[in-house]
């Protein structure tokens, strides 16, 4: 099984943090986004390789990160898309695709995160959920407790009664679910030949849901299910609640 972080928005609703620093390699409470998504990583049996996904405006901060990593067991790699700014950028699902073709992974397993998300349901055990299935898996946080105008921010995915999903809906207007699309995907070994057609079919590249969304109308594809915490940094206000957040269980 191979690992992929997808690294390479722009992040302008977070200027000026991001000028600088792209939003995976942001600070909270003293430790880098996805560094938290590495410490998952390293505990699950069985990945052999990271890649880190981003462009060629952060390309140095990442690599300047990654030699500042100490012993790391698994390899991991930054590959870049050619681009410099927002209006040139592949989008996630172009850059996943980009990235399966460049570094030849069309016969792998995948678990793919976001890598401006912060969680705390274990990747081990979605991992050996995605085991049961062996079909594409996404992970959703159950947001029940959040007003309608917080779900319309959000993808969200509708499932039955064996956790298979039924529904997705990108930022509805109408939200008809509460499980939250968390940036945490694993998909098996074919997944390739369906990003090829997404994408040759004009689809959105950019945001995940919609590939689901796609998805899930000509394959079974599975939830996993959370109600642990979990964040999205996408604004200053949510990069300032999670620093808080994990700052608070520093102290405690």
């Amino acid at each position: 099984m191979k690992a992929i972080i997808l690294a390479g928005g722009y992040a302008v609703r977070l200027l000026p943090l991001t000028k600088h620093i792209p939003k995976p390699l942001l600070p909270v409470a003293g430790k880098p986004v996805i560094d938290y998504i590495i410490d998952q990583l390293n505990q699950i049996p069985g990945i052999d390789k990271i890649v880190v996904s981003t462009n060629r405006y952060y390309e140095n901060n990442f690599r300047y990160w990654l030699q500042g990593l100490s012993n790391q067991a698994v390899e991991i790699k930054v590959v870049c898309e050619c681009t410099q700014n927002e209006k040139e950028k592949l989008g996630a699902v172009a850059a996943l695709q980009y990235v399966m073709q460049s570094e030849a992974l069309e016969n792998e397993d995948l678990l793919v995160v976001a890598g401006d998300n912060i969680f705390e349901f274990s990747l081990l055990d979605f991992v050996n959920c995605y085991k049961k299935y062996h079909k594409t898996l996404l992970a959703l946080c159950d947001f029940c407790d959040r007003d309608i105008d917080d779900l319309r921010r959000f993808g969200l995915g509708i499932i039955d009664e064996h956790q298979k999903l039924i529904g997705f809906q990108e930022k509805p207007r109408v939200p008809r679910s509460s499980l939250v699309a968390t940036g945490c995907y694993l998909y098996p070994p074919d997944i390739q030949s369906f990003l090829l057609a997404y994408l040759r079919d004009k689809n959105n590249p950019d945001a995940p849901g919609y590939f689901i969304e796609w998805l899930y109308q000509r394959v079974d594809v599975y939830a996993y299910i959370s109600k642990q915490t979990w964040y999205d940094i996408g604004s200053l206000e949510s990069y300032d609640s999670v620093n808080e957040y994990y700052k608070n269980k520093l102290v405690k």
